[in-house]
């Protein structure tokens, strides 16, 4: 799998929750939707969770690879508001979770 974190806005700005992340495979295709895996869970609770779809396909690595998805989107991002949702996720996994 070559995954990949990929991001867009919807719904409203004002509100912190309208940017979305969702893991796409690449080697599935270039195009989302047809390479979408799942969406990222929003809170590290859930990341650990065998509810999520993210915790039900990666498993107990589960925390480690979102937050190595995380880290690399970090550095190919523009977008300022995208940026910051990543950097919250990140301290968030950072100050939990050692990988």
């Amino acid at each position: 799998m070559n995954l990949r974190l990929f991001a867009f806005k919807s719904g409203n700005p004002k509100l912190d929750n309208h940017v979305q992340l969702v893991v796409v495979d690449l080697d599935k295709g270039k195009q989302y939707p047809l390479n979408f895996v799942c969406i990222l869970p929003r809170y590290l609770r859930l990341l650990e969770r065998r509810s999520s779809n993210f915790a039900k396909i990666f498993g107990e690595k589960s925390v480690c690879i979102a937050k190595n998805l995380l880290d690399e989107a970090k550095h190919r991002e523009e977008d300022p508001e995208i940026q910051k949702v990543i950097n919250k996720r990140i301290k968030a996994i950072s100050s939990e979770q050692n990988c």
